[in-house]
């Protein structure tokens, strides 16, 4: 065998590796799309604020796919005291209402927490 067909064979390891990886994160919840798995999550948590918006942020996220990617960031962001989430797929940013100071920085982690990737954080006026 010559090293062409070793360098082809690695390539080939490697991918199945990545593939089944791929597999198990999604099969344990932890894979960026579809809920891990899950089935589709029927219900939308639809929390409000408990005073007016001081803050307005809106994080560009790369990696939601579908219906259970947004539900999945809004559910997240949602958990944190004095936030509200709406997540846009088609121009895959989400917006967060504060009715208190709320770190960027938490609102980056929350979402970083689900394998997303948060490529900006914009303030924006109330």
């Amino acid at each position: 065998m010559g090293w062409i067909n070793y360098v082809l064979i690695a390539v080939i390891a490697a991918a199945a590796a990545g593939g089944i990886l791929s597999v198990v994160k999604h099969a344990r919840g932890q894979g960026a799309c579809c809920g891990g798995g899950g089935g589709i999550i029927d219900t939308d948590e639809k929390k409000t604020l408990e005073g007016p918006a001081q803050e307005k942020y809106v994080l560009h996220i790369e990696g939601m796919h579908c219906d259970n990617c947004r539900r999945a960031v809004e559910r997240r962001l949602n958990r944190i005291e004095g936030a509200v989430c709406r997540v846009d797929l088609k121009n895959k940013t989400a917006t967060v209402l504060c009715d208190r100071p709320v770190d960027p920085q938490q609102l980056r982690l929350a979402v970083t927490m689900l394998d997303y990737q948060v490529t900006g954080v914009d303030t924006e006026e109330v």
